[in-house]
C-alpha cells in the first residue's frame, strides 16, 4: 500500500528555477556517491568468510564460501559521502549533509516531496530567497538533531520539512492531489483523491512526533524533521507578519485567518459595547479601486473625568435638547452643546456618546422632533472592526476612508436626519 502526494493547486506567478536547480544538484551528488561506493568496492580485497555452523552428525562439513565481502559502513566510504555527512558539531557537516542520500528510495522520496511543495513555495517567495531559506532549514534541522542525538545523519529531509512548514503557513487552504494504491509486486489498485493540505501535513507531522518520542532505535532522524518544520513555519510567520510576503486576493495564509477571527471576535464585542450609545456601524469593505479621501480620520479624545456634565437649560419642545439611551436602559437628555461629546450616565456611570440628534437604539424609540443637524460643523462617529473609534466631519459623508490604526477601508455613512 502506498499514499503519496502528486500535485497541489497553487497558481505560480514565476518559474521556480532555484527549486529545479536544487533537484538537479541532489541527483548529481547522489550519482557521485554511487561512483564513490563502486570505487570503494573495487579497491577492497574479498574477505574470506567461513561457515562456523557445526555440521550435522554423519555429514561432511560444507566447504568454505570464498569471495564474500562484508558490507561497508557509509561513514567508512571515502569521497563526498564521508566528507559531507553530519557526525558531530562541524560546519562542513551542517552545510553538507542535506545534499546526501542513503539510497535510491531515499532520494526519490525527497525529490517527489520537494517537487510538489517546493515549487509552490519557491514561486511565491522568489528564487534567491528560497535558496537561502533552504540552507537555513537544513542547518536548523541538523542542530536540533545534534541536540537530541549524536548519531550520524544524511539526507535532505530536514530542509524539505522546512519547505513544508512554509507551505502550511502560506497555502493551508489549497488542496493536494494524492495517489493511493495497493502494491503486490506490481500496482493492482491505484486511485487519486484530493485532500486539504493542512490535514495531510498535520498527519505526517503527527507521525514524526510519535516516532521521536517512541522508545527504541530508528534510522529516521525524526528530530531533524521536526526542527526543520518548526523553523520553516516560524520563518513564514515572520515574513507574513512583516509584510515581506504579499498574499494575493485568492490566497489566504494562516496568519490572515487567525487575524480575521480575532478581528471578528473584537468586532462582536465592540458592537455589543457601542450599539446602545448610537455609533454608526460600518458596512462591508469597498472595492480597492475606490478613490482614497483627502482627509485623515481623527481619533476620539479620551473620556473626560468621571462625573455628569454641567446642567444646561433645556426646553421641553426638543428643539434645544438631545435624547439618547444608555446601555442600562435609562433615557439621557442633554443640551445640544454636548452633541458629539462623551458623558456619563447618571444611573450606571457608563460612558455614553451623545449623537448629533435624538437617536434611540434601545427599546421604545422616539421621534427626533424634526431636528436636522448642521452638516458643516457636525462630526460622524464610527467604530472600526479593530475597535478604534473614529471621528469624521459630516461633510465627507459618502466618501471612502481608511482607519489610521489597522488600515481597514470604509465608507463614511450619510448624516442621520
Amino acid at each position: 500500500m502506498f499514499l503519496i502526494p502528486w500535485s497541489v493547486d497553487v497558481p505560480q506567478e514565476r518559474w521556480p528555477v532555484m527549486n529545479w536547480l536544487i533537484l538537479v544538484a541532489l541527483v548529481a551528488i547522489f550519482v557521485r556517491q554511487v561512483a564513490d561506493t563502486i570505487e570503494y568496492h573495487a579497491t577492497q580485497p574479498a574477505i574470506q568468510t567461513k561457515d562456523t555452523r557445526p555440521a550435522p552428525r554423519g555429514t561432511a562439513k560444507p566447504p568454505e564460501r570464498p569471495g564474500q565481502s562484508a558490507p561497508p559502513k557509509m561513514q567508512d566510504i571515502p569521497g563526498i559521502t564521508g566528507r559531507l555527512m553530519l557526525r558531530g558539531w562541524s560546519l562542513t557537516g551542517l552545510l553538507g549533509y542535506m545534499w546526501l542520500h542513503g539510497g535510491l528510495a531515499h532520494l526519490l522520496g525527497n525529490l517527489l516531496f520537494l517537487w510538489v511543495f517546493g515549487n509552490a513555495v519557491c514561486a511565491k517567495i522568489g528564487n534567491l530567497r528560497y535558496l537561502l531559506l533552504y540552507v537555513l532549514f537544513g542547518v536548523a534541522a541538523g542542530i536540533v538533531h545534534l541536540l537530541g542525538s549524536r548519531s550520524t545523519v544524511i539526507g535532505a529531509s530536514g530542509a524539505l520539512y522546512g519547505v513544508i512548514g512554509m507551505y502550511l503557513m502560506l497555502f493551508y487552504q489549497n488542496d493536494v492531489t494524492c495517489l493511493f494504491g495497493l502494491w503486490f509486486i506490481v500496482p493492482v489498485y491505484v486511485r487519486s483523491f484530493t485532500i486539504s493540505g493542512i490535514w495531510l501535513i498535520l498527519f505526517r507531522l503527527l507521525w514524526d512526533v510519535l516516532g521521536a518520542i517512541a522508545p527504541g532505535t530508528s534510522d529516521v532522524a525524526y528530530l531533524a524533521h521536526l526542527g526543520g518544520f518548526g523553523t520553516g513555519f516560524a520563518v513564514a510567520l515572520l515574513l507574513c507578519a512583516k509584510g515581506w510576503i504579499v498574499m494575493e486576493r485568492y490566497e489566504k495564509s494562516l496568519l490572515q485567518m487567525w487575524q480575521e477571527r480575532r478581528r471578528g471576535s473584537e468586532n462582536e464585542r465592540s458592537a455589543t459595547a457601542y450599539a446602545v450609545p448610537g455609533l454608526h456601524r460600518m458596512e462591508g469593505e469597498l472595492p480597492q479601486e475606490v478613490r482614497e479621501p483627502a482627509f485623515p480620520p481623527e481619533a476620539l479624545a479620551a473620556f473626560p473625568p468621571p462625573g455628569p456634565p454641567e446642567p444646561a437649560p433645556l426646553r421641553r419642545g426638543g428643539e434645544e435638547s438631545i435624547r439618547t439611551t444608555c446601555a442600562c436602559g435609562r433615557t439621557i437628555r442633554v443640551a445640544r452643546q454636548y452633541a458629539g461629546r462623551t458623558v456619563r450616565c447618571p444611573g450606571c456611570r457608563q460612558p455614553v456618546v451623545v449623537p448629533s440628534q435624538t437617536e434611540f437604539f434601545g427599546p421604545d424609540p422616539q421621534s427626533a422632533g424634526g431636528i436636522r443637524q448642521n452638516t458643516d460643523d457636525a462630526f460622524l462617529r464610527l467604530v472600526c472592526p479593530c475597535g478604534r473609534r473614529l471621528k469624521v466631519p459630516a461633510r465627507h459623508a459618502g466618501r471612502t476612508g481608511k482607519c489610521p490604526h489597522c488600515g481597514w477601508r470604509f465608507k463614511v455613512p450619510p448624516p442621520a436626519l
